[in-house]
């Protein structure tokens, strides 16, 4: 049976183009735990013989400000070209779930769910799949913003599974 549900989640900030070395989310980590601020969720995507990649870190709503705080001063370091926090550039995030068991063997899912996300003009901040048991689990990052404008996104989406 298909399951489709929306969690809301934390706020994210998004380091862009910082340096893509080893260490990199170490120090950033690192700075983050000195504060005593825990991440929820830390997502980069590094490519071999790329200069340059993106951090997207979850926390905590009440941690925020801090964590926004000590990242502006690792982000000088890390010789990051922008620092977004999402109170001011981009509206919280939240996480398109999908589990259902018949979702692996199936090829084409994933194009027809960033079609529907297209066709409302939502961008996809990340897209997840995984394994848990004999089910499988789709989790897409999308602006809560956009999702309230377009709530037919979920029933579009239930229809294509």
């Amino acid at each position: 049976m298909t399951k489709v549900w929306v969690e809301e989640r934390t706020s994210f900030i998004l380091l862009s183009s910082i340096l893509n070395q080893p260490g990199i989310g170490a120090e950033i980590c690192g700075v983050l735990a000195e504060e005593d601020i825990n991440i929820l969720s830390f997502i980069q995507i590094s490519a071999p013989g790329k200069e340059r990649t993106d951090v997207l870190i979850e926390v905590a709503e009440e941690d925020l400000p801090e964590a926004s705080y000590v990242l502006t001063d690792v982000a000088k370091k890390i010789q990051a070209r922008g620092l977004l926090l999402p109170n001011v550039y981009e509206e919280k995030l939240v996480t398109v779930a999908i589990r259902d068991p018949k979702l692996q063997p199936q090829s084409g899912i994933a194009a027809k769910i960033f079609k529907i996300f297209s066709k409302y003009h939502t961008n996809v901040w990340a897209f997840v799949t995984t394994i848990i048991g004999k089910e499988s689990e789709i989790k897409i990052l999308v602006e809560k913003r956009q999702l309230d404008e377009h709530p037919q996104i979920i029933k579009e989406i239930e229809k294509v599974l």
